[in-house]
């Protein structure tokens, strides 16, 4: 059965490789949960400080350096409070302040000349004056000046559009 699907033989290899390595890992993690942790070896370390120390002497030597002992941590200072309080801020007394109260402003009102009088009259005479009423143009002047208007022709398709007979009828 396995013979008759044609396959590519290094696809099953390489999928029977990812298998195995899979369960090889699986294992592995296994036996390290099942292990109690191990202590760190600190001779190892040890060793490389002597080296790295010796390594630094006979640098020191070469170059003609005193060797100095290595630099001890600075102990941190308390921070004292200061002994006595500062003087306090000098604050002028009311006797040396010159009283004075404030003065009200006066409103001035704007003062018009006498062409800026006259515009205004003729403004509000304006304004008050009789208007033309728009219910004394006929409904065809009406109809006439809408229609020639360029947005005219667009609301009347729309409306047609709108109101009139869906397009599957016409």
């Amino acid at each position: 059965m396995l013979a008759e699907i044609d396959i590519n033989p290094n696809v099953i290899i390489v999928f029977v490789a990812m298998i195995i390595a899979g369960l090889k890992a699986l294992i592995e993690k296994r036996n390290q949960q099942n292990q109690p942790p191990q202590a760190e070896d600190e001779e190892g370390y040890e060793e490389l400080y002597d080296a790295y120390e010796a390594e630094l002497e006979a640098q020191r030597q070469q170059l003609q350096i005193p060797a100095t002992a290595p630099p001890a941590l600075p102990t941190p200072t308390p921070v004292q409070a200061p002994a006595t309080a500062p003087p306090p801020l000098p604050t002028p007394s009311l006797a040396q302040v010159p009283a004075r109260a404030p003065q009200p402003q006066k409103v001035r009102l704007p003062t018009l000349s006498a062409a800026e009088e006259a515009a205004l009259d003729r403004f509000n005479s304006r304004s008050n004056g009789p208007r033309r009423k728009t219910s004394s143009l006929s409904s065809k002047t009406r109809l006439r000046a809408h229609l020639s208007s360029p947005t005219a022709a667009r609301e009347a398709l729309l409306l047609a559009e709108i109101f009139g007979p869906p397009k599957a009828l016409k």
